[in-house]
Formats: C-alpha cells, sequence, structure tokens
C-alpha cells in the first residue's frame, strides 16, 4: 500500500516532457509566423526603396501607360458596333461562318475592292469597317432545351451514357442555335447598313431542298392540326348540347369518339384541354412557318459606340508600363550581383 504514492508521483513526472515538447512546438510555430511576417514586411520596405531609387523612371512609364492607355480609349469610342442575334435554318450556319470569316480577312488583306463587292457598298465605304467577329450564344436554359428535344427523339439506351454535359463537349461550331455576330466599323451609317447583308447566306442545292421540306412538313401539320381542331369543336357543340338537355343524345348527332364512362361534364372538360393542346401547336406551327421564310433570322440587332466590354485601357497600360521599368531598374542589380558571382567564383 506505500508503494502507490510514489508511483502516482512517478507517473505525474513522466509527463512533463510532453508538456515541455508542446510548449516549444508552439513556441517555434509562432517564431515561424513572425518570420514570414517579417520577411514580408521586409520585402516591402526593400521594393519601397527600389521605387524610391527609381521613382522618375518608373513615373515617367507610368504616365506614358496611361496616356497610351487614354489614346486608345478615344479611338476606342470613335467606333461603332453592330450586335447582332442570329438564328441559322436549315444547316446554314457553316456557310454563315464562313463568310463572316471571309470578310475579315478581306479586312486583314485590305481588300476593300472585293468586301465592297459582297456587302454592296462602295470602296471608301468598305474601308471604314474595322473587323467582322461571330461565336456561338447560347444559355444553359437554351441547350438544355435543344438536349430534351434530342431525348425525346432517341432511345432511352442510347441516352443512358450520353450526359446534357457530354451533349454540351461534343457540340461543335456550326451545331449551335444561336449566334452573335459583331461588326466594328468608324461610320455608324455604314455599319448599320452592312449588318443584315454582312449575316445573309445564299441557297445552295442542300438549303434549297431543305426549305422545301420544312415547308411541306410544315402546311401537313398545319392542315392535319386544324382538322383536329374543327373535330373537337364539333365534339364540344355535342357535348354542351347534350348537358344543356340533360341527355348523351346530342353526343351522336356529332363526330363519334368513344370517352367511355366519363359523364358528359367530364368528357367537355377533356375536349377543352385537348383543344387549348390543339391551339398551342397550332402557334408553334405558324411560328415555324414564318421562321423559315429566310435562311437566317436575325433575332435582335442594336448598334453600339464603342466596344460593349470595358477595356480599361488606361488602367491596364499604366500598369504594365509601371511593371516594365521595374524591369528595367532590376536589370542593372542582376547584372551587378552576377558579375560579383563570377568574381567569388574565380
Amino acid at each position: 500500500m506505500s508503494d502507490q504514492p510514489n508511483n502516482q508521483e512517478e507517473k505525474e513526472v513522466d509527463l512533463v516532457p510532453v508538456f515541455t515538447w508542446i510548449g516549444n512546438g508552439f513556441k517555434n510555430l509562432f517564431k515561424a509566423i513572425g518570420d514570414v511576417f517579417k520577411g514580408i514586411g521586409n520585402f516591402l520596405v526593400l521594393t519601397l526603396l527600389f521605387m524610391k531609387k527609381h521613382l522618375v523612371l518608373l513615373a515617367v512609364l507610368f504616365l506614358i501607360g496611361a496616356g497610351l492607355g487614354y489614346y486608345l480609349d478615344l479611338q476606342n469610342k470613335k467606333s461603332f458596333n453592330a450586335i447582332l442575334r442570329v438564328q441559322p435554318n436549315f444547316n446554314s450556319a457553316a456557310q454563315l461562318i464562313s463568310n463572316i470569316n471571309l470578310y475579315q480577312s478581306l479586312i486583314e488583306q485590305e481588300d476593300f475592292a472585293s468586301l465592297a463587292n459582297k456587302l454592296e457598298i462602295n470602296e471608301e465605304q468598305a474601308q471604314t469597317l474595322g473587323s467582322f467577329e461571330i461565336e456561338a450564344s447560347y444559355t444553359d436554359n437554351e441547350l438544355l432545351a435543344e438536349y430534351d428535344a434530342l431525348a425525346r427523339r432517341s432511345d432511352t439506351m442510347a441516352l443512358m451514357n450520353f450526359t446534357f454535359e457530354g451533349f454540351k463537349a461534343a457540340k461543335r461550331d456550326i451545331d449551335y442555335e444561336f449566334y452573335k455576330v459583331v461588326i466594328a466599323g468608324t461610320d455608324r451609317e455604314v455599319v448599320n447598313k452592312v449588318s443584315e447583308p454582312a449575316v445573309t447566306v445564299q441557297d445552295n442545292s442542300g438549303i434549297k431542298a431543305l426549305r422545301q421540306s420544312a415547308k411541306e412538313n410544315n402546311a401537313f401539320d398545319l392542315k392535319v392540326l386544324e382538322y383536329q381542331l374543327q373535330e373537337t369543336d364539333s365534339l364540344i357543340a355535342s357535348y354542351q348540347k347534350a348537358i344543356a338537355g340533360n341527355s348523351t343524345s346530342g353526343a351522336s348527332s356529332g363526330t363519334n369518339l368513344y370517352l367511355g364512362d366519363q359523364k358528359p361534364s367530364d368528357a367537355l372538360k377533356d375536349l377543352f384541354g385537348q383543344k387549348s393542346t390543339l391551339l398551342y401547336k397550332i402557334s408553334e406551327a405558324r411560328e415555324d412557318k414564318y421562321k423559315f421564310a429566310k435562311t437566317v433570322n436575325v433575332l435582335s440587332q442594336y448598334v453600339t459606340k464603342g466596344s460593349v466590354e470595358k477595356k480599361h485601357y488606361k488602367i491596364k497600360l499604366a500598369f504594365i508600363f509601371l511593371g516594365c521599368g521595374m524591369l528595367l531598374a532590376l536589370i542593372p542589380l542582376l547584372w551587378s550581383y552576377l558579375n560579383r558571382l563570377e568574381s567569388q567564383r574565380k
């Protein structure tokens, strides 16, 4: 029994090195953190001293960059951009992209005579044009609608390993439904004038065939839907007479349609729902009819002064020139350091 206090005392003594080790660990950690902040502070001080020593050079280059940026901003504000959102039909997206790239190529080659001929303007007006750009314009909701339409037409097994993300990744530049075309120039009237001709695609044999097929299918769909609407209206009139006369005999006088054991009032409700669906489909078919009138539909078009995207040339170029100035000032220091290193090795 007398040995128990001694054993307990030995156990307590054995814990002392552990606490000492933990304390030293925290001390070293805080020291390391302090050294990091000290190093950052020393670096900032050295940087400020370096900038003070070369203040004139850095200030001159900073002002040159800001002045050049200011000039570019002024030039940018003198330009005009026509921005169009278009919808190519009949697989004409590839031809549209090719046309826009051709116009840009003619500008880069300074072949304004050919550009003027293609856009039906004179050569002097063509020289005011600066660039032609085209890119896909879409939102995830629009792509999701395309994916849903594809899923409805495809086999379920084929879609098991074809996710929406995979659908987005598999799209090529010519596979999108909408595109944004940007035409830049220094003359607002010319930019506005060439907007629609620039996105016009001439019909070839393939486009003509697809257009004719679309028109015929659309006419057939409209004819079928309008016939179904007439039959539905006839049934609605018959059931309304049956309900008014508290009898279903009026239903037999119209177009025959078996609706099971439904009451006339329930059948009438279903018929109104069917009519609403038919009206919506007819509306969509009529929209397609006018949408297919042109190879490329212009959905929106507006002209802006200057670039829509703010370039911030003044700030960007000012800091770029400041960085270049610091690099120039560091070259002598680096050169002297290399010379000292070389002499020490000798």
